[in-house]
């Protein structure tokens, strides 16, 4: 970081930050750089490459230099800025959620319709939504956002994960109408549910130590390991909530690639008479099994 140092402006530090962050194997450092650039000085990108001349105040060029530091290390960004974009809205996060991916879009796309078409068919009364393994709320706040009339439960097992999904509800004025509760599945939901909405851990146990580095030794292993074949949390919440449905209840879960055909045989096992499907994502792999009753 020596060279780092000596640098002054905006244009000599991105350059020699870039060199580090590529030296250490990260993916796409020049963005990256003008990504933490940006942060630090409170700006936008397009400022940031436009005034390459520009000097940075000490405290901020100090921060410039810890950020790069420890995303050379593979901290991911998300962390070190405190927060990420999902679904076109910032959301705090912090090393005890995992950091909401692009792919998780889909899953709430699924839900947002799935409600839609659930309040149409029955307009008399709000319907009650689960949202399992919250995290960061995320899922949660934009179903609460789109969909107005619905009752969001948000299940978590770590408290700390609920600390920051409860901010976030109430950064985006929604705290009012999600309900978060602590727990194992659905262990404590009394509550008839209309949708069920998961995005559980799903990456086989034996996997975990192969993950990138950013993945592997920064998010919490317990928001990512799915068991041996990384289906036995969706199992089993597959198998609790047979009796909770609605019956015009809906269940989407977020899965890995791969892990289509076994789930779908699972759920017709399980709910005979529902109509059950599972949607690719854009790159073409196996993201949501949907189960549609009634």
């Amino acid at each position: 970081m020596d060279a780092i140092d000596r640098s002054e402006t905006v244009g000599e530090l991105l350059t020699q930050a870039t060199r580090h962050l590529a030296n250490a194997g990260i993916p796409f450092p020049v963005d990256e750089a003008r990504l933490m650039m940006a942060e630090v000085l409170e700006v936008s990108r397009a400022w940031v490459i436009a005034h390459p001349e520009a000097s940075l105040p000490p405290d901020r060029r100090q921060l410039f230099l810890d950020y790069t530091s420890r995303r050379a290390a593979h901290e991911p960004v998300a962390y070190l800025v405190g927060r990420r974009e999902f679904y076109g809205i910032d959301f705090e996060v912090s090393p005890s959620v995992l950091i909401p991916r692009p792919e998780t879009e889909l899953l709430v796309d699924h839900a947002v319709a799935a409600s839609a078409r659930l309040q149409a068919a029955d307009e008399r009364r709000n319907l009650v939504a689960v949202d399992l393994g919250t995290g960061s709320g995320a899922v949660a706040v934009v179903l609460a956002m789109r969909q107005p009339r619905l009752r969001v439960i948000a299940v978590d097992r770590s408290a700390d994960a609920l600390d920051v999904a409860g901010a976030n509800a109430a950064i985006h004025g929604v705290a009012d109408r999600i309900e978060f509760r602590q727990g194992d599945l659905l262990q404590g939901i009394d509550e008839r549910i209309d949708l069920l909405v998961a995005n559980l851990p799903y990456i086989p146990t034996a996997e975990i130590d192969h993950l990138m580095p950013d993945v592997r030794d920064y998010e919490p292993h317990e928001a990512l390991d799915g068991g041996s074949d990384g289906m036995v949390l969706i199992r089993r919440t597959l198998e609790e909530a047979v009796d909770r449905m609605a019956t015009a209840g809906v269940l989407l879960f977020e899965i890995g690639d791969g892990q289509g055909d076994s789930l779908i045989e699972t759920a017709r096992q399980l709910y005979p008479d529902a109509t059950v499907q599972v949607f690719k994502d854009y790159a073409g792999f196996d993201r949501i099994l949907s189960i549609e009753m009634g």
